[in-house]
Formats: structure tokens, C-alpha cells, sequence
């Protein structure tokens, strides 16, 4: 699970690298266009060597990347969970319909809540992927490679769980 969140760092990484960096060939375009060059070129050299605004973006403890990634490690581990909340929310629908809607959230949130806790605990607690992104730093080319598709595979297989959590609901609500 680590080396999925690592990915999924990696990949929202190189998602603000390429955002910063069309965002400056854009100035750098427009200030040539408007006659802002050495205005530009201040600022860029001030921002090339800004190491506390970098943080702001590529800090592995508190960044915009980080953030992100736990979001959406948390979103796509949840989507395999997802399947049976989908179907004991379809199931608690069709037998109590809308009479008490407390115990249908409790079923839609349980299966979630309980699945995501292995998750939780070999990831986040005491911030543990901070030693394993140590690690993985230091692999070859090949495992980073087998893990991005690894990645791509989960993301993937994430969406379909959810999908067909979906689906199963309403096959127990029409049925």
C-alpha cells in the first residue's frame, strides 16, 4: 500500500511540475508579447531559487501534492470496500426504504469505514509511507516501473468495484 501511495505521490509530483511549468512559458510568452521581460525575468529568477514556496507544492509531509495523494489513496482504496456498502445500502433500501435513514448510511459507511482501517494503519499512522518513500527512492528504474503500472491497475480496478457496487444496488432495489 505504500508503494501504491508513493505512486500516486510520484504521479501528483510531476501533475504540479508540469502545471509551474506551463504556467511560466506562458508568462514568459506574454511578458515578451506586453514588453514585461525584465519584470519576468525577476521574478523568475526570485522564484527559481524560492525553496519555501517549493515546499508548498513538493513537501513529503505538508504540501498541495501530499494532500492530494492522501485524498485520493483514501478515495481509491475506498472504491473496493465500496462494493458491498453499495449493495448492504441497496439491501437496507429495499427492506426498510426510507423508514430510517440512519441505518442506511451506517450501511453504506461501515463496510467503507472497515475496510479503510488496514489502509490507515500501514500507511498513515505515525506517517509511516515517509520511511517507505525513502526506500523506494532508492529502487531501479524496472520497480518503478512495475509499480506505476501496479498503480494504473488499482486506479483502474478501483473505478470498476465502484461501478459495479453501483450496479448491484440497483439490481437489489429492482428486483
Amino acid at each position: 500500500m505504500n508503494a501504491l501511495h508513493y505512486c500516486i505521490y510520484k504521479g501528483e509530483v510531476r501533475l504540479y511540475e508540469n502545471a509551474l511549468n506551463n504556467t511560466s512559458k506562458y508568462l514568459s510568452f506574454f511578458s515578451k508579447l506586453f514588453g514585461f521581460e525584465k519584470w519576468y525575468h525577476r521574478v523568475a529568477e526570485k522564484n527559481i531559487n524560492d525553496t519555501e514556496g517549493r515546499k508548498i507544492f513538493f513537501d513529503k509531509k505538508k504540501s498541495f501534492s501530499i494532500g492530494r495523494t492522501n485524498r485520493t489513496f483514501g478515495f481509491l482504496y475506498s472504491g473496493y470496500p465500496g462494493l458491498f456498502s453499495f449493495i448492504l445500502g441497496g439491501l437496507g433500501i429495499r427492506f426498510f426504504e426510507d423508514k430510517y435513514p440512519l441505518l442506511n448510511i451506517f450501511l453504506f459507511g461501515i463496510p467503507i469505514g472497515i475496510g479503510y482501517i488496514p489502509a490507515y494503519r500501514a500507511v498513515f499512522t505515525k506517517d509511516k509511507y515517509l520511511k517507505y518513500y525513502k526506500k523506494f527512492e532508492k529502487k531501479d528504474a524496472s520497480w518503478h516501473k512495475k509499480w506505476k503500472w501496479i498503480t494504473i491497475a488499482f486506479f483502474i480496478g478501483s473505478w470498476i468495484m465502484l461501478a459495479i457496487g453501483v450496479a448491484a444496488m440497483w439490481g437489489v432495489l429492482l428486483l
